[in-house]
């Protein structure tokens, strides 16, 4: 008998994000604030890791929890669809 395959479905975006808030991810506002500037990233790795959080997710995932000056930051920042990324 040959070997039992198992498919193995890939998450969808609404899936991932479910699993994530579930984990209650800290949000991130711009803080100058050099400790929750080095803490917010490990925390979302952490997160990432406990997920297994396919890494395709990651960027929107994080992007997800950011307010405030981050959010502004990030919306003028972000690579637009069909512009060159300028390195």
């Amino acid at each position: 008998m040959p070997p039992r395959r198992e498919l193995i479905t890939k998450p969808t975006s609404m899936e991932m994000i479910c699993q994530f808030n579930k984990l209650k991810p800290p949000k991130f506002e711009g803080e100058a604030d050099l400790m929750v500037y080095e803490e917010w990233p490990r925390r979302m790795e952490n997160l990432f890791e406990v997920m297994e959080c396919p890494e395709r997710f990651n960027v929107h995932l994080a992007t997800y929890q950011f307010e405030r000056e981050a959010e502004f930051w990030w919306g003028a920042v972000k690579p637009r669809v069909g512009e060159p990324i300028l390195a």
